[in-house]
């Protein structure tokens, strides 16, 4: 079936009214993770895999002419812990930097943990915590495909804006993983914390919202036509996961501009999804 969203309101008006999410701000104090022991057994590894961006808007700043307005697309993203072991990340400061590791689980007792190139953020966007930046890369490219791709896409201005990804249990998306909430929003910290701890359970998701900053690719200017939206999980492949054969997908849109400047996104293809 095909979709067509057209604009929500305007842009200014969005984002005045959207401002902090709320539930999203750490307000418990952190209890930091213990150190596994010796591990034991196999690793138990996750396996992330972004959804297909969806709720898509298109949206635009306050001007009163459509043709003249600045516009932005903006989308629901979700990255998926489709594997069977937990995703942990351990952050701590070192004097101004942090190092970021990934804490593994084996399969009768312990774990390791395993230093990796990951960068941390503070998401000074009105998300007042930790954030790993580039957990998840979003970009717009025109379809056919150019082979460039994510760094063409990058340099062109094509790409999202988000700080980072403040990661942890949000919705239970597949039939498999633990019943109940296991990583919560507190594990990403306060700005004066010198450690944290992000997670994402198997079977669980982590859903940033459109109306979140950073969760849209500016278009102004933007030729009518059909694009492909990519989600990328680990695009810099930094974290240890069980394959990343599943860390792409996208869905693809018709873009169209109507007589008196206002534009329209048609959704005409979806990627793979989670599973």
């Amino acid at each position: 079936m095909r979709r067509r969203w057209t604009v929500v309101m305007a842009l200014g008006a969005l984002l005045a009214g959207c401002g902090e999410d709320s539930a999203a701000r750490p307000s418990a104090t952190h209890v930091p993770r213990p150190t596994p022991g010796a591990p034991v057994g196999e690793r138990v590894l996750p396996d992330l895999m972004p959804a297909p961006p969806e709720v898509l808007h298109l949206r635009f700043d306050n001007s009163d002419d459509y043709a003249a307005a600045n516009w932005e697309m903006a989308f629901t993203s979700t990255l998926v812990n489709v594997g069977v072991g937990d995703f942990v990340l351990r952050g701590t400061k070192v004097g101004d930097v942090w190092a970021i590791e990934q804490e593994i689980s084996y399969s009768t007792s312990g774990g390791e943990i395993v230093p990796t190139d990951a960068v941390a953020g503070w998401g000074g966007d009105g998300h007042h915590h930790w954030h790993v930046l580039r957990v998840a890369n979003y970009w717009l490219e025109p379809y056919p495909l150019a082979e460039e791709g994510h760094e063409v896409a990058a340099a062109a201005g094509l790409i999202d804006t988000k700080v980072g990804f403040c990661f942890f249990d949000s919705d239970h998306e597949l039939e498999r993983g633990p019943a109940e909430r296991v990583f919560e929003v507190e594990g990403c910290g306060h700005e004066d914390d010198s450690r944290w701890d992000m997670g994402l359970s198997p079977g669980w998701s982590d859903v940033y919202k459109w109306t979140l900053p950073g969760q849209s690719i500016d278009i102004t200017g933007l030729p009518d036509g059909r694009y492909r939206l990519w989600a990328e999980a680990d695009h810099d492949g930094v974290f240890v996961e069980t394959s990343r054969d599943n860390n792409l997908t996208w869905v693809d849109i018709e873009l169209e501009t109507r007589t008196d400047g206002l534009r329209t996104a048609e959704v005409v293809a979806v990627g793979p999804t989670p599973k």
